[in-house]
């Protein structure tokens, strides 16, 4: 009649929660070489960093490098490796390629 006191289940929904985010098509990285990858397909993102694959498996903050994102895009043939969005075409900003951060 009464639910147990103790359940695995949230009594909030996931679409409620408002300190997830779920995103459908992602790379994750375990290093910044492009050939590092961890984990292809759909996430949750919880608000503690962990983040949670498909299978009910969870990934530590730690393990991860970076994570990119595809949800946007409409063909997952177009991906690349190089960021394009940057002003300068992607040679950094000073003579030597950097960046403003030194990278």
């Amino acid at each position: 009649m009464f639910p147990p006191p103790v359940s695995r289940e949230s009594v909030v929904p996931d679409g409620a929660n408002p300190l997830t985010r779920a995103y459908q098509d992602v790379i994750v990285y375990e290093s910044a070489d492009p050939d590092d990858v961890l984990y292809e397909g759909p996430i949750v993102v919880h608000a503690n960093g962990w983040l949670e694959l498909e299978g009910d498996r969870l990934l530590s903050p730690s393990a991860v490098h970076h994570i990119d994102i595809y949800d946007d895009e409409p063909d997952p043939a177009a991906r690349t490796d190089e960021r394009t969005d940057r002003e300068d075409g992607g040679t950094g900003n000073g003579a030597d390629g950097t960046d403003e951060y030194g990278f």
